[in-house]
């Protein structure tokens, strides 16, 4: 900062370099838009290994082409994506329905996951009639991998009627809908009166047998006063209620103080367990015993057992004249995923961008660059996304359509499927997506021991991450040096031939070779036909520019509202220099020296008076890009022996 001196000696005054490093922006992150066993719909969520993705979405499922998909991305070298769950109408959630007390039970309400599909959590219901006209809900949600993963939330004060009878009475409808992340719920009657579950246990509890009064004269004594509990299957501790005898007129006022005595002595035990901190020990009608655990769910239990001298659990018929009683829950099941119908994956896909459906969910998210929409070949889709992705600064990874026959030259010089396909207007042409044929076979968990034919999509965008990492964005995600990780076998064989016609039309083959297997054998984006000619027909000149512009764009920010003249536009190209001259030496570009490799141009010229007039600065960027060697063309001829003449 400036200095103001006003003693004599020295001043150090730092001055700014005007260096603004800029920092080039990841290349492989993936996107990936499909169907899944479980998780959280039309949100884009980060996974970093195929591990996280289970955890998040669940495990491999036949409908779901993603799942695979991803699978095969981390197995080839991709390190970061992220998902976003589609469902199908067909997808449906786990589900239970509640009946009356009637002796002929009638449907009264439906519970229903919030979440659609397979459930990677196990969801219990527990009601309980808190009143004539009341009742209570309690929801609890278990990570089936993880038992110590559980949510629980308390409805109390429900009614089945509406408007509520009373004040303090909630609508089950109104009060749980929208506020439940667990369940949401369905009126089946809109009854006038108040649910009455079947089962409205919630909690496991231990019920002694009948209590005479000559059971427990003078008890408890010295030598008959402790016994062995458990709470929700712990381990059995012994409790001491003591020498004294319990003072009291009757059975049940004896009862009341053993039970007090009880209830403390267990509590004691472990204060920080709610099992133990919110038991219970209660006399029930006069002459038995009633011990509860104080937790819910099916997991809730009280075990008593003799200690093993003389116990008062005999005396308080707490062993086999006991009755246990067990939570009775409801548990919702019957979550199915299902394929998406005729007509339907446009409207998942490319749902409603102002709310951040299908592939918008990326909206969230600040960098993806390449999308994977494993399976999909709707036209409709891919025109969206391949548009979406040049917008996003993207790349799209097409599959070919899974039924595309291999091409062959028929009567009239016309090619089958695949080679329609792409000539046509099935797929768009655009620089900014690149088709893959055929699909490939993999090894499948599901079915040991068998194959599954699979979108290449997902093992593609994996090789792309490898080899940007090893080699860089503007290496040809192609070659032996492209192997196929996981990839069993190809769904066909193409021969040179027919790879000879695909090629020229922009469709990238995959090959296997001997020595190497299966690869990726072609590097060519869906406007990359020879009849087309465009400047950006190679997939590495593609992404190489879109690598430039996103860090380009992300690390001029800085530009932003300084003074618009010479002294701002030689720190431009000081800065976008050292950028593109760090990128020629990593061997980026054509070229032996600099000015062959790339320019930057930022000055009068490029910035006119008007244009700082209008509050514009323009930066003109020139690169010489590396174009992949495709066809390699070896000459041979015989050198001729010496001859006289």
């Amino acid at each position: 900062m400036p200095i103001t001196p006003t003693y004599p000696g020295v001043y150090i005054e730092e001055i700014p370099s005007g260096v603004h490093t800029i920092t080039g922006v990841s290349t492989s992150v993936t996107a990936f838009a499909g169907l899944a066993k479980t998780g959280d719909v039309n949100v884009a969520t980060r996974v970093l290994s195929f591990a996280d993705y289970e955890r998040s979405f669940g495990s491999l499922v036949s409908y779901s082409e993603m799942s695979y998909a991803v699978r095969q991305f981390f197995l080839n070298g991709g390190s970061e994506a992220w998902i976003i769950r589609l469902i199908s109408q067909g997808t449906t959630p786990d589900t239970v329905t509640l009946q009356d007390t009637e002796a002929t039970p009638k449907n009264l309400l439906q519970i229903d996951s919030v979440k659609r599909g397979e459930s990677d959590r196990a969801i219990q219901v527990l009601v309980d009639a808190t009143s004539p006209n009341a009742f209570k809900l309690t929801f609890i949600s278990t990570a089936k991998n993880n038992p110590a993963d559980k949510i629980v939330e308390t409805f109390p004060n429900l009614t089945m009627v509406n408007p509520p009878p009373s004040p303090g009475l909630g609508y089950v409808e109104t009060t749980v809908n929208g506020t439940s992340q667990i369940a949401t719920v369905k009126d089946l009657v809109h009854s006038s009166t108040a649910l009455l579950p079947v089962q409205t246990v919630d909690q496991g509890s231990l019920t002694s047998g009948t209590i005479q009064a000559s059971d427990i004269t003078d008890l408890p004594s010295a030598e008959s006063n402790s016994l062995r509990i458990s709470l929700d299957g712990s381990s059995l501790d012994t409790i001491n209620l003591g020498n004294t005898a319990a003072s009291g007129s009757n059975v049940a006022a004896k009862l009341g103080v053993i039970a007090t005595r009880i209830r403390t002595a267990v509590r004691a035990l472990k204060p920080a367990n709610p099992a133990y901190q919110n038991f219970t020990c209660t006399v029930e009608g006069g002459n038995t015993l009633k011990l509860t655990s104080g937790t819910l769910g099916t997991g809730s239990s009280v075990t008593v057992r003799a200690t093993l001298e003389h116990s008062i659990a005999t005396a308080l018929h707490l062993l086999d004249e006991a009755t246990i009683t067990t939570p009775n829950t409801f548990l919702l099941q019957g979550g199915a995923g299902a394929l998406f119908t005729a007509g339907e994956e446009y409207n998942r896909f490319i749902a409603d961008r102002a709310k951040r459906e299908g592939i918008y969910a990326l909206e969230s998210v600040d960098l993806f660059n390449l999308l994977c929409l494993p399976g999909i070949t709707d036209v409709g889709v891919l025109a969206d996304a391949a548009a979406y992705c040049q917008e996003r600064l993207a790349f799209l990874i097409v599959d070919a359509p899974h039924n595309a026959t291999p091409p062959v030259l028929g009567p009239n010089d016309m090619y089958k499927d695949i080679v329609d396909t792409t000539a046509g207007n099935i797929i768009p042409k655009t620089t900014y997506a690149a088709i893959y044929y055929p699909w490939i076979m993999v090894s499948d968990p599901l079915n040991p021991g068998s194959l599954r034919t699979c979108a290449p999509g997902g093992t593609i965008a994996g090789v792309y991450a490898r080899i940007d990492s090893a080699r860089g964005v503007w290496k040809a995600p192609a070659g032996t040096e492209a192997s196929l990780v996981g990839v069993q076998g190809l769904e066909y064989l193409l021969t040179d031939a027919e790879n000879g016609i695909l090629n020229p039309q922009g469709v990238n083959c995959l090959r296997v070779f001997p020595a190497y297997g299966p690869v990726s054998w072609g590097s060519r984006t869906l406007l990359g036909s020879d009849v087309a000619g465009d400047p950006y027909k190679y997939i590495p000149i593609r992404r190489l520019a879109l690598y430039i512009e996103e860090s380009l764009f992300r690390g001029t920010k800085w530009v932003v509202f300084e003074p618009n003249d010479e002294p701002l536009w030689a720190q431009i190209r000081l800065n976008v220099g050292a950028f593109m001259h760090n990128l020629f030496r990593q061997g980026a570009f054509q070229g032996t020296t600099p000015r062959q490799a790339y320019f930057v141009k930022c000055d009068s010229e490029t910035t006119t008076q008007n244009d700082r007039d209008l509050g514009i600065v323009n930066i003109v960027v020139g690169f010489a890009p590396l174009k992949p060697a495709e066809f390699v063309i070896i000459q041979i001829q015989q050198i001729p022996g010496n001859i006289e003449v």
